[in-house]
């Protein structure tokens, strides 16, 4: 999976060097534990302008695991989005699922 995103990054004009975080939640989190998972990557990646002008991107990409509730997992990272959605326009952040 990491690979595939440094093949974006490139194929975007930017670097490996370019990826701010990669990281993963397994283990069956809870809506409120993947919310608040989602809640810091958001807040990580809004802290700043990029200084190059570019657009921030977070990609979401997993597979289904026979003890994760995708349905719980996917709630709590909507949860996130709708509460930071204003800090993730300012910075025209787009996402890739």
């Amino acid at each position: 999976y990491a690979d595939t995103i440094a093949d974006f990054a490139e194929a975007n004009g930017g670097s490996v060097s370019d990826l701010a975080n990669y990281g993963e939640y397994s283990g069956g989190p809870t809506t409120g534990e993947t919310k608040f998972y989602a809640d810091t990557v958001i807040d990580l990646m809004t802290r700043h302008q990029d200084e190059l002008g570019r657009d921030k991107i977070l990609i979401i990409g997993g597979a289904i695991a026979n003890f994760t509730d995708v349905a719980k997992t996917f709630t709590g990272i909507i949860q996130s989005f709708e509460e930071n959605a204003e800090k993730m326009k300012a910075h025209n952040t787009k996402i890739y699922v």
